[in-house]
């Protein structure tokens, strides 16, 4: 049955074509002088060179120039000799097989006619006489491309309905709508070249076209580049995004490991996190930067794998080997990020994360405005999570109090700054908030056994607040 509703379309299309000849020829007769005969033998060739070497712009694309070659034959010799030119280049590609040679031949008689139709009504054909009006050739060069092009996309269609049972607006889709932009450049190119022809003679009309197929070759590759470049980010960002993330759940897996004897590492760890990420927030630092100082106060104290579990697990004071051994963990945290590129900058702030804004703070004492913004957060964030969270050798203290030793530090131990918009989120937050204890303070990643003290303070300055501080 479907093939014979093609045998029958085809057959539909072949006799509309011959209708169309005929009459076409009854009516306006068919030229014989020499220089049509000789312009469509030019076509042919043109023709089928355009179709046998179409320009390549990239390995998937290419553009086929037969579609202006035909409709500039239309607008020089008139459908007669437009047909002919345009009959070899459809038998090469309806090859051997003789139904699709017929629809070919049919579709493009059919649509160089339509076309010749459109302009006849505007101007004769170029090469036999000059029209009375310009502006009125150009136009109708213009409208019988548009025709030209609507012509083929309809029988097309048709074609895609019968054999396939494809609906329109599926055949819109797939082969119209994506082609719409290089078909109306072919429209506009003959429009051009009509235009220059009538007004400079042929050879500026070669030139016109010749630059306007090297412009259309130019931006089909700046398009396919950027769709490659588009395509290229994306996967790049795709395996950063999968590099990111499994570097952050590695990083997490040590946290939680941590907190497997203790059930308080990772707790401080999320707490940290969060309270980080809302001072960032409160001090208008943008997202980007929020994000990684939340990833920052998750990671903080990743420097204490790796130490001896007899130091991490003391309950005793330490001696002053001991409280050395512990004060590496910022360098050691440092050098393990940094060895992410995506955690470098990061790396930064957790070597610094007990820095003091007097000078007296480790690795690397320094002072004040030389202490990175986003390490002066830290800093205050995980000393508050230490203060209110319930630890193995005390239990937590309440948020006043909490509060009161962080003014006390201010611009000693921390950044005033800092310290300032923390009191002013704990103000206007829950109690479960001041505790640390609700639900955007849960580690991210599945808990097993608990947990192992993750901060510590200042082995230098141990007295004061050091003495409330978790190692």
């Amino acid at each position: 049955m479907g093939e014979t509703n093609l045998r029958t379309y085809i057959g539909v299309l072949a006799a509309f074509a011959v209708t169309l000849a005929a009459c076409w020829t009854y009516w306006y007769g068919a030229p014989t002088e020499v220089r049509f005969i000789l312009g469509a033998a030019v076509f042919a060739v043109l023709l089928v060179l355009a179709d046998t070497f179409p320009i390549r712009i990239s390995e998937r694309g290419e553009i086929s120039t037969v579609e202006i070659g035909q409709l500039a034959a239309v607008v020089m010799l008139g459908p007669l000799w437009a047909m002919a030119a345009a009959v070899p280049c459809a038998a090469l590609t309806g090859g051997k097989d003789r139904l699709r040679t017929t629809y070919e031949m049919s579709c493009v008689t059919i649509e160089i006619y339509l076309a010749s139709i459109v302009f006849s009504f505007a101007s004769g054909p170029l090469l036999a006489a000059a029209p009375e009006s310009t502006a009125s050739a150009v136009y109708a060069a213009l409208a019988a491309g548009v025709t030209m092009v609507g012509a083929n996309k309809a029988l097309n269609m048709g074609l895609l309905h019968v054999k396939y049972r494809q609906t329109f607006e599926e055949a819109w889709k797939e082969f119209v709508e994506p082609y719409l932009l290089p078909h109306a450049v072919a429209v506009l190119t003959v429009g051009l070249g009509t235009l220059v022809l009538l007004t400079y003679g042929p050879m500026a009309a070669l030139v016109m076209v010749a630059g306007s197929l090297v412009s259309q070759v130019l931006v089909y590759r700046s398009r396919e580049k950027a769709k490659e470049n588009r395509e290229l980010r994306a996967r790049v960002g795709s395996l950063e995004q999968a590099l990111t993330t499994s570097n952050t759940t590695f990083g997490t897996m040590v946290i939680r490991d941590l907190g497997a004897r203790d059930g308080y590492t990772h707790r401080h760890a999320a707490a940290t996190a969060a309270y980080a990420a809302d001072l960032a927030h409160e001090m208008k630092l943008d997202d980007a930067r929020v994000g990684r100082l939340r990833m920052a106060g998750l990671l903080h104290n990743i420097g204490l794998f790796g130490l001896p579990e007899d130091l991490l697990l003391a309950t005793g004071k330490l001696n002053s080997i001991a409280q050395g051994r512990l004060a590496e963990h910022a360098a050691r945290g440092e050098e393990a990020l940094a060895a992410v590129p995506e955690f470098e900058e990061m790396s930064q702030w957790v070597r610094w994360h007990h820095e003091r804004p007097d000078g007296r703070g480790y690795p690397d004492k320094l002072r004040g405005p030389w202490i990175p913004l986003e390490a002066r957060i830290l800093a205050v964030a995980q000393a508050y999570a230490a203060m209110v969270l319930d630890q193995p050798s005390r239990p937590g203290m309440e948020s006043v109090e909490a509060r009161e030793l962080l003014s006390a530090g201010i611009d000693t131990e921390f950044d005033g700054v800092v310290v300032r918009a923390l009191l002013r989120l704990l103000d206007t937050e829950s109690e479960g908030y001041r505790r640390a204890d609700d639900h955007r303070f849960v580690f991210p990643v599945p808990e097993s056994r608990g947990g192992a003290r993750l901060d510590v303070a200042d082995p230098r300055t141990q007295d004061g607040l050091d003495q409330i501080l978790p190692r």
